[in-house]
């Protein structure tokens, strides 16, 4: 089995037992060389509005730092309404344009 993907899925589902997702979208960093993504893995969440986007990004990157097999994954937290509002983030137009959608509530 694939360990990357095994890491990407084990984050999920933390992210998911801990946080209000809406959404989460896979970037790839060779996907988005626009967006100078540091780290080859990249999860864009989409949590409600409301909610406090950038606590929420503060406390997974914290929970990426906890396990080490996680160094390659990188979070970015936004609001739903970034993703009708125009225009979007550039981030969050890579993940819907060149993303591949892995959790949706």
């Amino acid at each position: 089995m694939n360990t990357i993907q095994d890491r990407s899925e084990d984050f999920l589902a933390a992210l998911v037992r801990a946080f209000p997702i809406e959404d989460v979208w896979l970037l790839e960093a060779g996907k988005a060389k626009e967006c100078a993504l540091e780290r080859p893995t990249n999860f864009i969440v989409i949590v409600p509005d409301g909610s406090d986007a950038h606590v929420i990004e503060r406390a997974a990157a914290d929970l990426i730092l906890k396990r080490p097999e996680w160094s390659g994954i990188d979070v970015f937290v936004f609001p739903l309404s970034t993703i009708t509002r125009t225009p979007r983030p550039l981030l969050v137009k890579m993940a819907l344009t060149s993303g591949t959608n892995i959790y949706c509530k």
